[in-house]
């Protein structure tokens, strides 16, 4: 795994502007959190790293290498909707297989030992490579597309609020395996969400957006205990809000 660096990354669509001047490190081997509301920008931030969204000026390093010039960027992204992530007339060891360095498609058995390896390390039977998405619940398919981006042996994973479409039982049960995947495969990460409890479930380090920029950075407790920024108290009171009507604060 390896460090990420955005680099005073700045996209506009027409004269609209979404992110402006956001410099973020994701350190190697942690999870990076990012919260902020709908519209904050930090969709596109994400979407900018693995070449979705144009950048208009700045630059995405990898270990001080500039990505945003790359063909086949070394990130991988999970994205929020789980029905529309997986192609639905392929079954799901063929989506996992899919990404797979060539080395590691070599031979049919090495390929249906490998997703079933990958199956089991986000909690699903091996069993299931043979169904198609639409055999799946939602966790499920979240799950699948968690295990399609490791396969691709990515230095980075991009997770774009994952759990935002999934009833809250299986929101838990998703960051359980995040958390899972972090201590198993030491995975350096960008874990995107609205929900500032859900970040600080997974997250090492948090930055919080506002309006296309970083208001505020730091280690998951310090920004938890002594927001600095006006909006990370928002959020914060509205995490306690939402804790207090679900009879769980």
């Amino acid at each position: 795994m390896s460090d990420l660096l955005f680099d005073d990354v700045t996209v506009h669509f027409g004269a609209a502007r979404a992110v402006h001047g956001v410099t973020l490190a994701v350190p190697s081997g942690t999870t990076v959190g990012l919260v902020g509301e709908s519209g904050s920008g930090k969709s596109t931030l994400a979407r900018a790293a693995v070449g979705l969204s144009p950048i208009t000026s700045g630059r995405v390093l990898l270990d001080g290498a500039d990505v945003t010039s790359t063909r086949r960027r070394p990130l991988q992204m999970v994205f929020q909707d789980p029905y529309s992530a997986l192609n639905p007339r392929m079954t799901i060891g063929e989506s996992i297989a899919e990404p797979m360095p060539r080395e590691a498609r070599k031979g049919a058995a090495a390929r249906r030992a490998a997703v079933a390896d990958l199956l089991a390390r986000v909690s699903l039977d091996p069993g299931r490579a043979s169904m198609l998405p639409g055999q799946l619940s939602g966790g499920q398919r979240q799950r699948v597309a968690l295990a399609r981006a490791l396969a691709g042996r990515p230095k980075v994973v991009i997770a774009d609020e994952i759990t935002s479409a999934l009833d809250v039982s299986v929101q838990g049960a998703i960051l359980n395996t995040i958390r899972d995947l972090r201590q198993e495969l030491k995975l350096t990460m960008l874990f995107i969400s609205h929900n500032l409890a859900v970040v600080r479930y997974v997250s090492d380090h948090i930055a919080v957006m506002y309006q296309g920029a970083i208001v505020e950075c730091g280690p998951t407790d310090q920004i938890i205990t002594a927001p600095a920024h006006p909006y990370t108290q928002d959020l914060l009171d509205a995490a306690r809000l939402c804790r207090a009507r679900s009879g769980t604060g």
